[in-house]
């Protein structure tokens, strides 16, 4: 008799605690501020959230899902250099590789741009090349005087024929 006790007791804490977890809890989003505005309305006080337009609003970038003509590079008109290595990171994998167009979400031409500039960027000892170990590819293991004796002129650097301006 005191084990039935005991079980229905412990069920039904079980079932109260699981209607508290069943609850759900929603966050605003990170982009919106809330002002809570209380007003008083027949003796009744009405509290209400208003969304307030951040003051960092005009300072972000739109996204690429508001254009949808373009693809993130392309929406933003960024000029993307292979010096640039914390934007180039984002579009290649841990090991160095770059991620594939369907990852990315780059149109054709930006894809093969930032591949380009990756490659620089890798070459020049920026980021990490992707190579077999003891290859003279590693800018690391190089002797001394040319272990990071690759540069380019950014006046040189020229985006691929279909990306150029007539």
């Amino acid at each position: 008799m005191f084990s039935t006790l005991l079980r229905d007791a412990v069920s039904s804490l079980l079932k109260s605690s699981y209607a508290v977890n069943k609850r759900l809890f929603f966050k605003s989003n990170q982009n919106f501020i809330k002002e809570i505005v209380e007003n008083k309305v027949n003796n009744k006080l009405v509290v209400e959230g208003k969304i307030v337009v951040p003051p960092w609003k005009p300072y972000e970038l739109k996204s690429a899902a508001e254009n949808k003509s373009a693809c993130s590079v392309c929406s933003t008109d960024l000029e993307i250099k292979h010096t640039d290595v914390l934007i180039l990171r984002q579009f290649v994998r841990s090991d160095g590789c770059m991620l594939p167009r369907r990852v990315t979400g780059l149109c054709k031409l930006q894809q093969k741009r930032i591949a380009s500039m990756v490659a620089m960027a890798q070459k020049a000892g920026l980021m990490a090349n992707v190579a077999p170990l003891n290859s003279k590819k590693d800018p690391k293991l190089r002797p001394k005087w040319k272990k990071c004796n690759t540069y380019f002129d950014e006046s040189t650097i020229r985006p691929p024929k279909e990306y150029r301006k007539k």
